[in-house]
């Protein structure tokens, strides 16, 4: 049996304080079998992208954005890019 790969992107566990009342609420939501932490990660995901201004970054930064967080692969980068590079081209 071949070992899991190691990952890239380390997990590092965090510390934060809620009051009780909050606690008590978020552990409501789960069954036995949920993790706590990866809804809370979801969360900040969320949060963070809700809040992102897509307007102020330029197009070829939005790609290597999308590239890197892995919404689209190299192949789909270049055949993107080249779509960019063709509508800037005409404005």
């Amino acid at each position: 049996m071949t070992p899991r790969p190691r990952s890239n992107d380390k997990v590092v566990p965090i510390s934060i304080g809620i009051p009780i009342s909050l606690l008590r609420r978020l552990d409501g939501e789960f069954s036995y079998q949920q993790s706590r932490s990866l809804w809370v990660k979801s969360a900040i995901l969320e949060k963070l992208d809700q809040d992102f201004d897509f307007d102020s970054v330029p197009s070829k930064q939005l790609l290597g954005i999308l590239l890197n967080r892995g919404i689209i692969d190299y192949e789909m980068l270049l055949i993107l890019k080249k779509r960019v590079e063709e509508i800037e081209g005409v404005q």
